[in-house]
């Protein structure tokens, strides 16, 4: 092997190594991208589902059955489980308060149609207002965790504080 062979197979080394330090940068920065992206889709499929969950409180008939208020729920899981997988125990939280929170509005409907009387005492309102008050308490830990997750600046992140005011007052 001549000087020349033996400085270009060391060149031809230096090149792919990198070109494949190169693609490890492009794709750790498309990822962080991505993921400032999804964070800002899950926070607006969390703050769709709150605002829907707080119309459900005055409302006569439960409100979207099916594919509207199913959606943003949907997304959340969707968006959690492959970009966010630190928030699965959030999310799967999240789930459950959800599915409790339509079973009683469910029963609520069935009894106001049934029994005008018997939901007046039901304390329908007390009941809703303790599952909004568990909704809120298990949007708000995600809300608060997702920007450090999305590596955005804390100076950018929106304040849990200032959302849950925006959400509460609609």
């Amino acid at each position: 092997m001549s000087n020349l062979e033996y400085y270009l197979l060391w060149l031809a080394v230096g090149l792919v190594v990198i070109g494949a330090v190169s693609a490890v940068i492009a794709w750790r920065l498309r990822r962080r991208v991505m993921r400032r992206v999804k964070s800002a889709e899950l926070l607006d499929a969390l703050s769709r589902h709150t605002e829907w969950v707080a119309a459900q409180h005055r409302a006569l008939l439960l409100q979207g059955q099916g594919s509207p208020d199913e959606a943003p729920l949907e997304e959340v899981r969707a968006i959690s489980a492959q970009w966010f997988p630190e928030l699965w125990a959030d999310t799967r939280r999240l789930l459950a308060i959800d599915s409790h929170l339509k079973a009683f509005l469910r029963a609520q409907q069935r009894l106001r149609s049934q029994d005008a009387e018997a939901w007046l005492d039901s304390d329908y309102d007390t009941r809703f207002v303790a599952l909004w008050r568990e909704h809120l308490a298990a949007t708000q830990p995600m809300m608060e965790k997702l920007p450090a997750l999305a590596g955005i600046p804390e100076v950018h992140a929106r304040r849990p504080e200032e959302t849950a005011r925006t959400t509460s007052a609609a």
